[in-house]
């Protein structure tokens, strides 16, 4: 295909009529040209066939390089990676090898005029080399709208995943490469392989790639895509050879092609002269584990030099949950980005990726403060970069780091003419490097990483950019977004978002002595439910008795936590309520907070689960939503303080793990454990939301962890118990309390500033403003446990539930053994001697507790005897 016929396929693209220079006239077949390239290096080309008469300057220049096995590299100026390109010359060099296959198969096809995308009939796989060809490979890909699929190799170390395949390219300074692929029933289909690389020059990295591929998944047809192919004559017959052996065909296919012959070396003053210094990180440095948030304290950071740096997020809204290795054994466990075709990408998935492109350039563009900008992808993350980059404005250039080593030297027609040495940001014994970076060459510099990094990983980079007087380097970093829940719960929407997921139909419930067993087998808790039946009349009564006679004290205690709150965050804050009992608790503070005080405070309910630990999906929904406001935690009551411990637990773990921290005082309605700091009273007494279920609790269960059934961004889960929405009370409830409010704000209000008083003017001690609003807890609930424990014989401590809101738990849902109360006469207990007695359960009075009554889980022995 001559010039005019190519403008006419692709239109007047200016890239296209770049490549199509008149200088390509001078490059006819079998022409021959000496090349001096530094020192005593020098090389003889011979170009043999140039189909698109493409101009040799405007392909490549060349350069010495660091590698023993050859002493120069070819340049390329298609691909953005040693030397900075337009965005669309890049998609121009894999439109143009997409054209070359399509000819072949079709010897071939007639084109379309101005048609953007080729159609394959049946399936085809597409794969590109890393590092230097993931983004042509890409391109090559997204020329074809159906039956194409793309992987690129990568040297990265997943560990949830084998290898699908892997092959050494032996001239290579790093010769591993892996493939990975979710899907791998794509190769065990014998679909044709299109392999793309940049350049071949003796082919052996293909042949080693197919001799691999055949040796798990055998098939008929091969094609081999380059812009450049230099390989001897030898080398041809070698790759026939390979097609009689294994009964394959082979098809290469190039830009141009020729034969190569060099001499001489770079001498030693040379390598002295030119070569930056490698650097590599000290191998022992901790790292922290890192999440979608730990660069964020690199924003506003100014450099040594004076440059600026930024950090810019743009939202993923799902990402694959893999982690990698690297050579110092560090684990990043950031997800990675579903479109760069490292794990496989299909054609619906690129479109989704051009979707993305566009809404982050358009943004970038927003952005930008200079007239000259570089778009600097990193390693193998090339392809997003360049599409993200056609979309933001003139002159703005791309390109990328680097593994290879090769002599910088500011000498014109040499490719490499500056150069920067630093440890890679993915793992820092290995020595990266970024090219043809001049003083002031560009006013601000978009850094693009893959996924998120410490900042200890990424400094020494920006340090070697802040050495070429740039104004500024703004990171560009993917956070793999939380999806939105979907609606769940019998609340209004204005009073609570329940994050979790409906495992309606999904989780085993089970009656109430088969769970104790169970549980007392070995079974976590949160892996199964209760069933949940219709309350009975007697329960209902009860409910009602109690939350008429309740609603105001319970009213107050509100208040009185909330003014709590309200003195302890000086900015905005977040309620992040415990499920489920600390829903309605939750619902009631915030209802409280706007009544009152005119504030609109959003209000999440999310899952913690004893030994499990908390929803770390949920935080990061709500960090994602609300970043910078205090998140501040709610639960309905404390019985030992299992969940206080685990919520400090769990918000340290948050800490190691995203670099973010979390405050773990929680707030409760009554907190006769001494185990939360703030709470609204002591007194150990029904709240009336603990007679029932689900039908107080916005129709929720009992909040659920089974990892089988959650995708990586699922929430925990829950059931949603619709068939009960006739004997619903859950609006009923904090109605009924939230009436009250008016009435006991300005009593809870003068109770805090009367304590308060005493705090700070004690004549024994001079208390803070924060020691008041947190009180210190004495745990003086869990010693008067221990002390239960040991009268009584109790192996496990989880079979003592103290309190009366606990207590009413043990009789709801799990087999009680007796019921400790301190006395008979406690106005606050008399459900609890009602429920007992439906059951048949023996009530003794035991004074020596700080609690109005505990609830003793019957033991296994006992209850298997008693079967």
């Amino acid at each position: 295909m001559r010039h005019m016929t190519l403008r006419a396929y692709w239109g007047q693209n200016n890239m296209i009529n770049r490549l199509l220079s008149e200088e390509a006239e001078k490059v006819q077949e079998s022409s021959e040209m000496l090349i001096h390239i530094l020192d005593d290096l020098h090389i003889r080309l011979t170009v043999t066939s140039n189909p698109y008469e493409l101009s040799l300057e405007s392909l490549f220049s060349l350069a010495a390089r660091k590698n023993r096995h050859r002493s120069f590299l070819f340049v390329s100026k298609l691909l953005g990676k040693h030397i900075a390109i337009e965005p669309e010359v890049a998609f121009v060099a894999g439109k143009l090898l997409a054209q070359r296959f399509m000819e072949e198969r079709a010897r071939k096809q007639t084109m379309t005029e101005n048609k953007a995308t080729f159609s394959l009939p049946s399936p085809h796989i597409f794969i590109g080399f890393a590092e230097t060809a993931t983004a042509l490979g890409h391109a090559v890909f997204s020329c074809f709208d159906q039956n194409a699929f793309y992987w690129h190799t990568t040297r990265e170390k997943i560990n949830e995943l084998p290898d699908l395949f892997g092959f050494e390219e032996e001239h290579c300074h790093a010769p591993e490469h892996r493939l990975y692929g979710t899907a791998r029933s794509f190769f065990d289909k014998d679909h044709p392989i299109v392999l793309i690389d940049d350049e071949l020059t003796t082919g052996k990295s293909a042949l080693n790639f197919i001799q691999a591929i055949e040796q798990k998944y055998r098939r008929k047809e091969y094609y081999i895509l380059s812009i450049l192919d230099w390989r001897s004559e030898e080398d041809r017959a070698t790759l026939q050879a390979m097609e009689q052996r294994l009964g394959v065909s082979i098809t290469v296919l190039s830009l141009l092609s020729g034969t190569i012959e060099s001499w001489g070396a770079v001498t030693e003053r040379a390598i002295g002269a030119y070569m930056p210094q490698e650097e590599v990180a000290d191998p022992k440095s901790p790292l922290p584990q890192v999440g979608i948030y730990a660069l964020k304290e690199l924003q506003g950071m100014s450099l040594k030099n004076g440059t600026s740096v930024d950090v810019v997020t743009y939202g993923l809204e799902k990402g694959i949950a893999y982690t990698s290795i690297d050579s110092t054994g560090w684990v990043n466990k950031a997800p990675y980005l579903p479109y760069t075709g490292r794990f496989g990408i299909t054609p619906k998935e690129q479109a989704q990726l051009e979707a993305l492109a566009y809404k982050v350039g358009k943004q970038l563009q927003q952005r930008r403060r200079g007239e000259k900008a570089l778009c600097l992808g990193t390693g193998e993350f090339m392809y997003l970069p360049s599409k993200i980059a056609s979309y933001m404005g003139e002159k703005v250039l791309v390109q990328a780091t680097t593994r290879s080593p090769v002599y910088p030297v500011d000498k014109e027609d040499y490719g490499i003419r500056h150069g920067l040495a630093f440890p890679s940001p993915d793992d820092p014994l290995i020595p990266n490097y970024v090219y043809n970076i001049g003083t002031g060459m560009y006013d601000e510099i978009f850094l693009f990483l893959e996924r998120p990094l410490p900042k200890e990983r990424i400094m020494p980079l920006l340090e070697a950019l802040d050495s070429r007087g740039i104004d500024r380097i703004c990171m560009v970093v993917p956070e793999a977004i939380v999806p939105h829940p979907d609606p769940m719960g019998s609340y209004r929407a204005d009073d609570v978002v329940f994050l979790l997921k409906d495992l309606s139909g999904m989780v085993e419930e089970v009656p109430t002595e088969e769970r104790e067993r169970m549980i007392q087998k070995g079974v976590h808790y949160s892996e199964m439910l209760p069933l949940e039946y219709k309350p009975t009349q007697e329960y209902m009564d009860l409910f009602y008795q109690t939350l008429e006679e309740s609603a105001r004290k319970i009213a107050w205690a509100t208040a009185v936590v909330a003014e709590k709150i309200i003195g302890l965050h000086a900015s905005e804050f977040v309620l992040v309520s415990l499920a489920r009992a600390g829903t309605p608790v939750g619902i009631l503070i915030r209802r409280y907070l706007e009544q009152i005080h005119g504030l609109t405070v959003p209000h999440y309910s999310i899952s913690i689960i004893r030994d499990k630990g908390i929803d770390e999906k949920a935080l990061l929904y709500i960090l994602q939503n609300h970043g910078g406001r205090d998140l501040q935690f709610v639960d309905g009551w404390t019985g030992k303080g299992a969940i206080s411990m685990q919520l400090t637990k769990a918000c340290q773990q948050f800490k190691d793990k995203y670099s973010i921290e979390l405050s773990d005082s929680l707030a409760v309605l009554a907190d006769p454990g001494y185990c939360a700091p703030l709470y609204g009273t002591r007194e150990d007494y029904l709240i009336p939301s603990a007679c029932l279920n689900a039908t107080v609790s916005g129709l929720v269960s009992r909040t659920v962890y089974k990892p089988e059934l959650l995708g990586p961004f699922d929430f925990h889960g829950a059931r949603y118990y619709s068939e009960l929405q006739e004997d619903d009370v859950s609006n009923l409830f904090v109605d009924t309390i939230s009436r009250y409010f008016e009435e006991v704000a300005l009593e809870g209000q003068n109770h805090l500033a009367m304590k308060r008083e005493e705090h700070l003017f004690c004549d024994d001690h001079r208390g803070t403003e924060k020691s008041f609003l947190l009180e210190k807890c004495s745990w003086q609930g869990l010693r008067s446990l221990r002390s239960i424990q040991e009268r009584f014989g109790i192996k496990d401590i989880n079979l003592i539930k103290p309190g009366v809101g606990e207590t009413t738990r043990v009789l709801l849902r799990r087999v009680p053994w007796r019921i400790l109360v301190n006395s008979m006469e406690n106005p606050n207990l008399t459900h609890i001697l009602i429920l007992a007695r439906d059951r048949n359960v023996p009530v003794e009075v035991y004074g020596n507790m700080t609690y109005s009554c505990c609830g003793l889980i019957k033991p296994l022995e006992e209850i298997e005897r008693e079967a």
